[in-house]
Formats: structure tokens, sequence, C-alpha cells
């Protein structure tokens, strides 16, 4: 979570500085753009994963409270899910970073492999939390259940 809040800060000072220098300074900084779009990869997907281990990603509340037993089987149903979209971007992400070898930042001298791996990073954190999230929705239908 610290490291989401670090690239975002990067992010957001990383396009100041490219308006900044732009308007205020009349020096235009072409690393900005490739910075900007690196860091907002990486917040894309390391910020899905966030949101997945706090049961907030996609949700849509479509029962009412009074209907528990329901709203827990769509939780895992919403949770399958999940699972599906992961597993399509750590499978994609793979081979996007895969081609990424190939192919250079220009302005950063690095290769975008470095970016692209965010796809099949964030995947893998976002099945790795979603194993809790299942653990604890599993619970909650037992508990609806049992009542």
């Amino acid at each position: 979570m610290r490291l989401l809040g670090l690239l975002f800060a990067g992010l957001i000072l990383t396009i100041a500085w490219q308006v900044g220098g732009r308007e205020v300074l009349r020096v235009p900084a072409i690393w900005t753009q490739e910075a900007a779009l690196f860091l907002f990869t990486w917040c894309v997907f390391l910020g899905s994963a966030v949101a997945v281990r706090r049961s907030a990603h996609y949700v849509c509340e479509v029962l009412p409270p009074s209907m528990p037993r329901g709203r827990a089987c769509l939780k895992l149903l919403g949770d399958a899910g999940i699972a599906v979209a992961a597993l399509v971007l750590l499978w994609g992400g793979w081979g996007f970073a895969e081609i990424g070898l190939y192919r250079d930042l220009e302005t950063l001298g690095i290769a975008e492999a470095w970016q692209m791996a965010a796809m099949p990073v964030g995947a893998a954190l976002m099945l790795l939390f979603l194993i809790e999230v299942v653990v604890r929705d599993i619970a909650a239908l037992r508990a609806a259940l049992a009542a």
C-alpha cells in the first residue's frame, strides 16, 4: 500500500514537472511522458490488487442485507469472475512483458518489459489476495447457511 502511495506521488510529481517545465519554464522535459505512463501503469495494476484484497473491485450490491445466503453466493461468483480476469491478465501480461524485452522506453533508457511487468505482477497479487478473500467469503456463506 505504501509502495502504491509512493508510485502515485511520483506520478503527480512527474506530471507537475511536465506541465511546469512546459508552461512556466518553457523547457519541455521529454522523459516525463514515458515516466508518467510507466508510473500510471504500475498504479493501475497494483491498485487493482489492493481493491481485490479490500473486496472493493467491481462490487455491485444487488441483493438486500436481508438475503445473506444469496449475497454470499453472489460474492463467491464474483470472486470466480475476478479469478478468471486475473488469470487472463497474468497470461496476457506475461506475453506483453516478453515482447517488452526487445523494446526500450527511449527517454528512460530501460526495457519496456519493466513497464509491462506491472500487468502480470498485479494479476499475481490479485490471485494471491483473492485466496484471502475467498476464505473470508466462504466463512460468510457458512455463517449465512447456519443462520
